[in-house]
């Protein structure tokens, strides 16, 4: 177990998450396939107004992009709430497209960061990625905007920026492989992913408010 702030223990939240996974798998299952469902539908609308030409293409990946960032949020609220000992229902994930906007805003900053210093000499990029790692659980807990959201993961990971880096790098293998099994793997590898993450959130957030589902 962590022993103080800025510490946090990789057995903690592995544990975490494989227990919480089994008890919740369906949760979790019926999530990923909504957002699946999402992605084509976005396909139908392509297909179906291409002769509506550029703008309704952009409207229509604009529309999914947002959707999506808000599912992907309601993801990580109910895997928090889960490590808080909450019982979370499929319904919760899908309550706050609200946040879709700041949260994609967020995602694509970080894309960006950890692009641009992968691009520089690759530990760079690897560095921000572990340091902004836990901005979209503070973005998602409604914490704060997108900038407040990346100083709030800057102070919560200092100090334990290589453990963390590790732990990345660890969970992108594990992802690849979820994705090799004919992407099937996902459904498990994800919201693993997902909840190992939560566990460190909280781990480095010890006096972090509990979620509220509603």
């Amino acid at each position: 177990m962590a022993t103080g702030r800025n510490q946090i223990s990789i057995g903690e939240a592995v544990d975490f998450a494989w227990s919480a996974y089994r008890r919740r798998w369906s949760l979790f299952t019926g999530v990923l396939v909504a957002m699946l469902g999402a992605w084509i539908v976005l396909e139908v609308v392509v297909v179906t107004t291409q002769r509506f030409g550029i703008l309704a293409w952009a409207l229509a990946h604009i529309a999914f992009l947002l959707c999506f960032a808000g599912m992907e949020a309601g993801v990580l609220r109910i895997s928090l709430a889960l490590q808080d000992g909450r019982n979370p229902r499929i319904a919760d994930a899908f309550k706050h497209f609200n946040l879709g906007p700041g949260f994609l805003a967020a995602q694509l900053l970080y894309l960006a960061m950890v692009l641009a210093g992968l691009v520089l000499l690759i530990v760079p990029g690897l560095f921000l990625a572990a340091r902004f790692a836990l901005f979209g659980f503070q973005n998602a807990a409604g914490e704060g905007g997108v900038l407040r959201s990346f100083k709030q993961s800057a102070d919560l990971t200092r100090g334990a920026t290589g453990r963390l880096a590790a732990t990345l790098v660890t969970l992108f293998v594990f992802n690849l492989l979820g994705a090799a099994l004919l992407g099937l793997g996902l459904f498990v590898t994800v919201p693993l992913s997902v909840l190992m993450m939560a566990s460190i959130d909280r781990q480095l957030s010890v006096t972090a408010p509990i979620v509220d589902l509603g």
